[in-house]
């Protein structure tokens, strides 16, 4: 495939105009490259050890102008709790906050639970005199006193951040914002909640400022090396929310790069998804990302999310990820039952098919064992497959189940199905949407092997395989907009008498969006503006977002009806907060990748459970021009993927 074997060829006569999407995933790290004239694609092994290294080295001979990329940097380290040291200040008494929290049972028969430890330990956090009240009233001044002899502590002891989190900032943000301006002679970053999360709640909002500031040392590096290393390209990073801008806006914001590489995936399939709603299928080498995505309707989005147990409130595509991809390794429980994933063979060594050590059975090695996925594939241009090392890792498991090598392999793929199944339900019908009629857009670089089935199983009346869909998610970032959200809580009665005081709000928060852009080097008065309101009803704890009309109160209602199927026309509601986003669109891709073309071929598979294979039509994806059907049992070759349709 020359798109991919080719690499760089021919790419250098096109210089001055290349823009280049990278996705770091688990196994490989996905670059799209457009030049304004063609589009190449290009897949490398991730360097999991330093993410940076695997890019830099991909684009060493290139010389691009602007690069998008989308990192899991922020979601290993808080996961795998690799952070810089953070100092926690906070109002005298509220210390213990953050490890107090919800009394939540996540395990509900567990009589002895681990507590999750906050991300700060108890030694590393301040308590400082100096209150507010509800509705932002002034209890008790700031202690600047205590402050100027806290920085010197700060300053001391090595710290690389400090968080600030004060009782009611949300309402008034002054005490906080003195706070940074009495510590700013540190040199190190100063996270205030009140900028961090429109979240009235104390404690999420302060864990969600506390991941921000452990975050920023760790992102501000890595950033700053790879902006180094691309320079004089202009780099940029997506958001959680969908949204690409320059590197210098996220490096004090990490908590907000949380869901990066798929939020690509997910623009992307939004723009593919057809005229309604549909359901974005990344399956990639170490997980599968699902989410309700619609063209012209945008992303489905979603406040709250909780990472490695830490409770984060800022604003994310509603995206549903389980440990279910190419490299989950499969394993037998206690209790005889086959089982695979959450662990993965990722991309060192990898499945036992790519012969780099590996030795345990995976998802990929099931494809390859059953044919599948033809040993005859380069995997990124350069992968081979190695079939015989895939049946002995298979035969392993086999015989601890008791079963054929080829029942073992279809054993694994009906188990890795059954997760993501659960997957796609989640973000369908427990959102209030019925799956029956919609479109499922696969993608990434198991994505077609389980497509079709998955969508039998839903009730999905159309599979979409778009060109380039195994670096779909490098694709979107290319075609991301940049964003720029500001929000402010409100906390009053969501009634018609209020608008007046709603608009005043949404002009002051839209000049400061714009002007945002204005200082990182767009140009604002471009940007399209956007606004939303958080609701609920008077005493409930949660809220949702939506897009106001003339009726706000009845939108509200007419929401609060879809998602959870009642109404409660006696109960008052209140606005929780408006946000309003200004948004660049992208220049977009130029064209659109190529997908590899050949004469019809066929496949050795086996079907079924039965050891017999069986010749199968083997086609190329560019070569299908849509003027006969085909049907199942076959294989579609894509540049980066491939799509298994089964019988039928």
């Amino acid at each position: 495939d020359e798109h991919l074997e080719g690499g760089h060829r021919g790419v250098q006569v096109w210089e001055d105009k290349l823009r280049i999407g990278v996705d770091s995933g688990g196994t490989f790290t996905d670059i799209v490259i457009d030049s304004g004239e063609g589009v190449v694609l290009h897949k490398v092994p991730s360097t999991p050890d330093d993410p940076a290294r695997a890019i830099l080295e991909a684009l060493h001979s290139l010389d691009p102008v602007e690069v998008v990329h989308g990192s899991t940097v922020a979601t290993n380290a808080l996961l795998e709790r690799k952070l810089g040291r953070a100092a926690f200040i906070t109002n005298r008494g509220f210390a213990d906050l953050l490890d107090i929290g919800r009394q939540r049972r996540p395990e509900i028969y567990d009589l002895h639970p681990d507590p999750i430890p906050a991300l700060i330990p108890s030694s590393d956090r301040f308590e400082i005199s100096g209150r507010l009240g509800p509705g932002g009233v002034l209890i008790e001044d700031l202690d600047e006193e205590q402050l100027g002899r806290l920085a010197d502590q700060i300053s001391r002891d090595g710290f690389e951040a400090i968080a600030v989190g004060l009782l009611h900032s949300t309402e008034s943000g002054s005490h906080e914002q003195r706070v940074r301006e009495l510590l700013s002679d540190i040199g190190i970053p100063v996270i205030i909640s009140s900028e961090v999360a429109a979240e009235p709640r104390e404690w999420e909002r302060f864990t969600t400022t506390t991941a921000s500031a452990a975050l920023s040392p760790v992102m501000g590096r890595y950033l700053e090396r790879l902006a180094q290393g691309l320079s004089p390209a202009a780099l940029k990073v997506m958001d959680s929310a969908g949204a690409a801008m320059p590197w210098q806006r996220l490096s004090r914001r990490a908590v907000r790069t949380i869901l990066s590489g798929p939020a690509g995936g997910a623009v992307a399939a939004a723009s593919r998804s057809g005229s309604s709603w549909a359901i974005a299928f990344d399956m990639g080498g170490t997980s599968t990302d699902v989410c309700l995505v619609g063209s012209g309707q945008g992303v489905a989005r979603n406040r709250r999310s909780t990472i490695g147990g830490i409770p984060l409130s800022v604003p994310l595509l509603d995206v549903h990820t389980v440990g279910a991809g190419g490299g989950s390794l499969a394993w037998v429980d206690a209790g005889g039952a086959l089982r695979v994933g959450p662990r993965s063979a990722g991309a060192d060594p990898g499945p036992a098919a790519y012969c780099r050590g590996g030795t345990g059975a995976t998802v990929t090695d099931a494809h390859v064992v059953l044919g599948r996925l033809p040993a005859d594939l380069k995997l990124g241009g350069t992968l081979s497959l190695d079939k015989d090392a895939a049946r002995r890792a298979v035969m392993e498991l086999a015989r601890r189940l008791n079963l054929t090598v080829e029942e073992a392999a279809v054993g694994i793929i009906e188990v890795v199905d059954a997760e993501m199944e659960r997957a796609l339900r989640r973000v369908s019908q427990q959102r209030g949407v019925d799956p029956r009629g919609m479109t499922l857009v696969c993608f990434g670089g198991a994505g077609g092997l389980h497509a079709v089935s998955l969508a039998r199983s839903c009730g999905f009346s159309e599979v979409r395989l778009p060109a380039a869909a195994g670096v779909l998610s490098a694709v979107g970032m290319l075609e991301a907009p940049w964003a720029e959200e500001l929000e402010q809580v409100l906390l009053q009665p969501l009634v018609s008498g209020a608008d007046g005081q709603f608009r005043s709000i949404e002009q002051q928060l839209a000049k400061k969006a714009r002007a945002n852009i204005d200082e990182a080097g767009g140009e604002g008065e471009r940007a399209q503006l956007e606004t939303t309101l958080r609701a609920r009803h008077v005493g409930q704890s949660h809220d949702l977002e939506f897009v106001p009309g003339d009726s706000p109160e009845e939108d509200f209602r007419s929401l609060y009806q879809q998602r959870y199927g009642y109404r409660m026309p006696e109960r008052e509601v209140e606005a929780v907060a408006i946000r309003v986003s200004a948004t660049l669109p992208s220049a977009g891709m130029t064209a659109v990748p190529e997908e590899r073309k050949g004469a019809p071929g066929s496949a050795r598979v086996i079907v079924g459970t039965s050891a017999q294979e069986r010749a199968i039509p083997r086609i190329d994806h560019g070569s299908i021009d849509g003027s006969e059907p085909l049907e199942g049992p076959a294989l579609v070759i894509s540049s980066t993927t491939t799509l298994w349709l089964p019988e039928g």
